[in-house]
């Protein structure tokens, strides 16, 4: 796959991933690049956050149908939510959480190298090409469920990077070891399985999944253990997610692998969420006054650097207006 496809994945729920994945792809998409955003998340809630919902008209248009189909060689060019006139969204629904136990049958078939087991483990890769093609994409954004699932794994092989969205405290920080572990095993065991590849000729992901960096979402209530987390995560990434030596005299702040430390923003999140759009686009007419509309503003910025973070540490072939 030519578009670069960047994967935010944390095994911890509440540490804004999916208003990260969201508020980035806006974000890009006001930056004149054509993002496809990707819900891989049973849950779904990346797709509620776009349109209030996997409604009955969104039923064809999901992830799960979408593998369903690509299953069976239909490959329908009307796929995919059009958002905005650079996003177009792949929702997710509950229905995708029965690919689940088929996908970790096939991805032990495929280590003996069956071919079908080949093309299901590789099929939300094939739909994310799929999509980039059909819309002229030029990055797309895959929003994952905070857990270890085979779902995940799938999703993880379609990817170049991964974004780990962190918070200031113990689980976040302590389940640094478990995403590094699992990442290097997952790219591991796929690299075995390529060797067992029958068909050579059938194009399959390369199963990249480089950790990018981080993103830190501070809490709304500042507390002391915050701070005394937040000092562990420059360390604890570089030895468990990077594989790397410890360095004492790297701190949050001055540290190459982060991508960002974002404010809680408070109120105005819900203010975004009420009006169905970004923070960054709240205006006086949605409630946006006073100090609201100052943090809209400083939230434009702060997601603007981030994005334009993500370009120069991905070296992505995409030029930001």
């Amino acid at each position: 796959m030519s578009v670069p496809v960047i994967a935010f994945f944390s095994n911890k729920e509440g540490v804004g991933t999916t208003s990260l994945v969201y508020h980035l792809a806006w974000m890009f998409s006001d930056l004149q690049v054509k993002v496809l955003a990707v819900d891989l998340d049973p849950q779904a809630n990346l797709t509620t956050a776009f349109v209030g919902g996997t409604s009955a008209s969104l039923h064809d248009l999901t992830v799960y149908e979408c593998i369903r189909r690509i299953l069976g060689a239909d490959t329908d060019s009307s796929i995919g939510q059009p958002i905005g006139p650079n996003l177009v969204l792949l929702p997710s629904d509950l229905m995708l959480s029965a690919f689940e136990e088929e996908l970790a049958m096939e991805w032990q078939r495929a280590q003996n190298g069956d071919k079908q087991a080949f093309r299901i483990v590789s099929a939300p890769w094939r739909v994310m090409r799929m999509l980039a093609q059909n819309h002229e994409a030029q990055l797309i954004l895959v929003d994952l469920g905070p857990n270890l699932s085979s779902i995940n794994r799938a999703g993880l092989l379609a990817t170049d990077h991964v974004v780990l969205p962190l918070a200031p405290d113990q689980f976040s920080v302590l389940g640094l070891e478990i995403l590094g572990s699992t990442l290097r095993k997952w790219r591991g065991d796929w690299r075995e399985r390529l060797t067992s590849n029958p068909s050579k000729d059938m194009e399959l992901p390369a199963g990249g999944m480089k950790p990018l960096g981080y993103v830190v979402q501070q809490p709304g209530i500042a507390m002391r253990t915050n701070e005394d987390w937040i000092n562990w995560i420059p360390n604890y990434y570089r030895e468990f997610v990077l594989d790397a030596p410890s360095t004492v005299s790297v701190s949050i702040f001055n540290d190459p692998e982060k991508l960002s430390v974002l404010r809680p923003y408070r109120t105005l999140i819900p203010m975004a969420q009420e009006a169905r759009k970004p923070m960054f686009h709240l205006k006086p007419a949605d409630g946006a006054i006073g100090a609201h509309l100052h943090s809209a503003e400083e939230a434009r910025k702060d997601f603007d650097a981030l994005a334009r973070a993500i370009v120069a540490k991905a070296n992505l072939p995409v030029t930001l207006r």
